[in-house]
């Protein structure tokens, strides 16, 4: 076992029996020496896999000085307590020392060893920092209290419940902010069905014990029926923080005494208050969920949305679409396009037909597509705009025909830009948008996601930095050879001092070329900058409007306005994305770039790029979107089911280990 040493902390703390000692902060050092396997972080140089020391020292120091302790012992287990259960230390050696306890006389001091073990199987140790136990100092805030609030369900629909007991939630509390829906196995008594847990954030005017009795009456009113301890439930809702309080009465303990080693709790915790310090063991939630097994990671390629953490407890990312609930890492979900356009890029006009339409919707779905996405207005750069009107005419029929004749589980998704045509095309029957500017152009479709309570799909199409230098560069060379050919034409008779001088205007153009260049190299940030600062702006904007975390899908906008190369960057980089922790989105199908590829490597550079419709585009496509599925992307956007959906097959038996048994089953 490696060793770990901090010594002589010198923390000046409340600490002793006699009255003035109870009210004058006295010096005291403190040394720690921690016993913890580092093997791992030794070979993988992942900080993940050892103790951060400045965090553990803080850690100490802020304990120590906010607690008043009696005794040094009590101190010394205290602060072998945060080691344990704080840092997922094995061992520690606690030495704490009072040097001015009594003068001339050498320091007197108290050591113990405490094991991590010990503190798990001895719940009832205790940290005596400001333990508040009765309802005095707890009056709260006049309606600004902020609380942490965890919720779980095993029983009926338990998504659904969770979002009901927001509904009652919302009758005393205000909503600030929602962590994803994670789906977990069960823990502690194991034989019952898999639970949904999340976690939010409120603020409230009620008091702590009048939350909790609020709280418990949603539970009555919800059904939940008492069985036995960690049994089966229809609704369970824990306070983990109210503001920083720690509460300690029969009835009711602040912060929740088991958070610490729950992982159903730490995961959807730390999607919201990642850097909360918790009251007593004075680390953050976010170091909490460092301490479990594995690291409380996304898997250990941080590429998925399954979490496997205590005793092989899995932990998954779920969404709501329709009435189903589906698993991000089961597989990559094939989204099939269905445009009712007469003039999209690949297919417009072939399905502008209500017939169709519904044909083209039951083969998408024979070969293999998971989403149907409908557009009745083209999208790409340029496109004509046609009115809000046309565009529902265009689209409602086709997916009330499509309700009508393949069922109501089919997840539909409305590609538009407008929320009235979104909110149509919602009561119609659709239950994603998929919004091409990400809520830009008409910000209003994002109250229509949050009303009707349905995922949307943001997608960043705003031009780039570099997109907008090279167009005007473009028409810089483009307004120079015009000019160049006009004075050529003109000037063909002129001496050989004027073609002296075409030479040196030659020369000159070469010149600005390589400026051109250089500057749409060198000016920018990258795409994945660009991207993470837009995703960041508006999942805050939408998360503020009061959308849910589990309602948001990125898409980073393969083509829209964007230069060849950043393009291939997003592809290249795209892992770097799902760093975000939501869900991602790309749609590579028979792009502009991907021609731009295959023409770029041609021998005889006058061949066109391949048409949108050429075979070798959805070669390149396939590879785009093997790319994206090695990197965790989890929706395709594609024309082309069958050659796709056997590519995924493919791809997902490899990164995907659950959807190989699937297969194979």
């Amino acid at each position: 076992m490696d060793k770990i040493i901090i010594q002589d902390l010198l923390i000046q703390a409340v600490i002793g029996v006699n009255p003035g000692e109870r009210i004058i902060k006295q010096n005291i050092i403190i040394t720690v020496t921690a016993y913890k396997d580092l093997s791992k972080c030794g070979s993988s140089d992942n900080v993940n896999d050892t103790v951060s020391y400045s965090s553990l020292s803080k850690s100490i120091c802020s304990y120590s000085e906010s607690s008043h302790h009696y005794t040094l012992e009590a101190l010394a287990t205290g602060v072998a307590k945060i080691c344990c259960l704080g840092f997922g230390i094995e061992r520690v050696k606690v030495l704490v020392q009072k040097p001015g306890a009594i003068k001339l006389a050498k320091w007197p001091g108290v050591q113990i060893e405490r094991t991590l073990d010990f503190f798990k199987s001895n719940s009832f140790v205790e940290i005596p920092s400001k333990l508040i136990n009765n309802n005095k100092n707890m009056n709260g805030n006049d309606g600004n209290n902020i609380v942490y609030l965890a919720f779980g369900s095993n029983l009926g629909d338990k998504f659904q419940n969770i979002l009901n007991s927001f509904k009652r939630l919302e009758k005393q509390c205000f909503i600030q902010s929602t962590s994803f829906m994670y789906e977990s196995s069960p823990q502690y008594y194991r034989e019952q069905d898999s639970f949904f847990n999340c976690a939010c954030k409120v603020s409230t005017h009620l008091k702590p014990h009048d939350l909790l009795k609020f709280i418990k009456q949603i539970e009555n009113d919800m059904g939940r029926v008492e069985t036995f301890r960690n049994g089966p439930r229809v609704i369970d809702i824990d306070i983990i923080y109210y503001n920083n309080l720690i509460i300690k009465t029969d009835d009711l303990e602040i912060p929740h005494p088991l958070m610490w080693e729950r992982d159903f709790v730490l995961l959807p915790l730390s999607d919201i208050a990642p850097n909360f310090i918790h009251p007593t063991l004075h680390i953050t939630t976010n170091r909490m969920k460092l301490n479990l097994p594995n690291g409380g990671n996304i898997n250990s390629s941080s590429t998925t949305t399954t979490t496997t953490t205590n005793n092989n407890n899995i932990i998954e990312k779920v969404i709501r679409i329709g009435n189903l609930n589906y698993n991000w890492n089961d597989k990559t979900f094939i989204m099939g396009i269905l445009n009712v356009t007469p003039d999209s890029f690949v297919d417009g006009g072939k399905f502008n037909t209500l017939e169709k339409s519904i044909q083209q919707a039951t083969t998408l779905l024979e070969q293999g597509a998971d989403i149907i996405d409908i557009g009745g207005q083209s999208t790409y750069p340029g496109a004509p705009q046609i009115s809000i009107e046309e565009e529902i005419n265009r689209v409602v029929p086709t997916i009330k025909k499509i309700r009508e004749v393949l069922g109501n589980d089919i997840p539909l998704s409305i590609d538009t830009l407008h929320h009235q045509v979104a909110k149509e095309a919602i009561l119609a029957g659709c239950n994603i948008i998929n919004d091409v500017s990400g809520g830009m152009t008409d910000p209003q479709i994002l109250l229509i996601a949050k009303e009707f309570r349905v995922p949307i799909i943001l997608n960043h199409s705003q031009p780039t930095t570099q997109y907008l230098q090279q167009k005007q560069n473009e028409q810089y060379l483009n307004s120079s050879n015009d000019n160049n050919n006009n004075n050529n034409s003109s000037s063909s008779s002129s001496n050989s001092s004027s073609n002296g001088d075409s030479e040196d205007s030659s020369n000159d153009d070469n010149d600005n070329r390589s400026k051109i260049k250089q500057k749409i190299d060198l000016s920018s940030p990258s795409v994945i900058t660009t991207l993470n600062s837009f995703f960041k702006e508006r999942i805050e904007t939408c998360t503020k409007l009061g959308l849910f975390r589990w309602q948001l899908i990125l898409d980073p906008g393969l083509g829209f306005y964007k230069t060849y190369e950043q393009s291939i960057e997003i592809l290249q980089r795209g892992k770097e994305l799902m760093s975000l922790g939501f869900p991602v989105l790309i749609g590579p199908s028979r792009k502009g770039f991907i021609a731009n590829t295959i023409a770029n490597a041609e021998k005889d550079k006058s061949l066109p790029p391949p048409s949108p419709k050429s075979e070798r585009r959805l070669w390149g496509t396939i590879a785009c979107c093997c790319i994206g599925s090695m990197w965790g992307a989890n929706i395709i956007r594609i024309h082309d089911i069958p050659e796709i959906r056997d590519a995924m097959l493919i791809s997902d038996s490899v990164n995907k280990p659950q959807r190989r048994h699937q297969i194979q089953k």
